[in-house]
């Protein structure tokens, strides 16, 4: 998509499909069999974004910024995208209520249904206004490319989209790497969504879930964009530090693993 209709055209599509999908969501139909479907639709539509705002940030580095800036305009790029996922751990908690059980105090009374259909409601006007901010932002001034190419990638002239797709697909090397990227991502996104779903049947609340998910995040960007900016420092250092960071995010998701299965490992579970 990139190719054929530049950096600028993807990027307002895929506003667009955003604010289309956000849009959806905050119809005020009574039925809710038609409520379902619009949910339903304006996420099919938010998701046909998602490709677009994983892959963007490579594109964007290789035509904005130099070799020696890439890795780190890479990381920033795209681990701005997790801080959003951070602070969606935060406005759940704080501003809805939590129907499992697990919220104490005062939040666990107002509780009823409708006061959490009005919260819902009220997170979604939210996203859609922040949306549209976005969308408009990047309509009023987004170029597609610098006035002066930053470095000979940058210049170079591209293949087209079939012939390109066609050698990547033929190319193991290429798989492998898209392999790696891929499975830990899809399992850390679906994984992390569900997080206090997750941590319900060990007795966290919801509040202490979304901490712990935001904190992690913000972790987890801090530490990546300080990595990135070494990489660049230090150049052909790139798959040692991706194998020390991957190592890493191995042992903590096992250790994480085990203290929550208290039954079987009896390791301590304090918040």
């Amino acid at each position: 998509c990139f190719f054929i209709l530049g950096l600028r055209v993807t990027v307002l599509l895929t506003s667009s499909l955003m604010v289309l999908g956000a849009g959806l969501r905050c119809v005020p139909v009574s039925d809710l069999e038609i409520r379902k479907k619009l949910i339903h639709g304006g996420q099919l539509l938010n998701g046909l974004a998602g490709p677009t705002v994983m892959n963007a940030a490579p594109f964007l580095s290789t035509t904005w910024f130099s070799p020696d800036e890439r890795a780190t305009a890479t990381a920033i790029a795209s681990l701005l995208n997790y801080l959003g996922c951070a602070g969606a751990f935060l406005v759940g908690p704080l501003v809805v209520p939590s129907p499992n059980g697990t919220a104490h105090g005062p939040l666990l009374s107002q509780s009823s249904t409708e006061h959490i259909k009005d919260r819902i409601e009220a997170v979604l006007y939210a996203e859609f206004g922040m949306v549209s901010l976005i969308f408009s932002a990047a309509l009023a001034y987004f170029p597609s490319r610098p006035p002066f190419p930053p470095s000979v990638a940058a210049a170079s002239q591209r293949l087209s989209y079939r012939r390109s797709f066609c050698r990547l697909l033929s190319n193991f090397r290429f798989l492998m790497i898209a392999l790696a990227y891929a499975i830990p991502l899809g399992v850390f996104s679906g994984w992390s969504g569900v997080l206090d779903l997750i941590l319900t049947p060990v007795h966290v609340s919801q509040v202490d879930a979304g901490w712990i998910g935001f904190w992690s995040i913000v972790g987890g960007c801090v530490v990546g964009i300080a990595m990135a900016r070494f990489a660049d420092f230090i150049r052909g250092m790139l798959k040692f530090i991706l194998l020390l960071l991957l190592s890493g995010a191995t042992l903590a998701s096992t250790w994480f693993t085990l203290t929550c299965l208290t039954s079987v490992t009896h390791l301590p579970l304090t918040t």
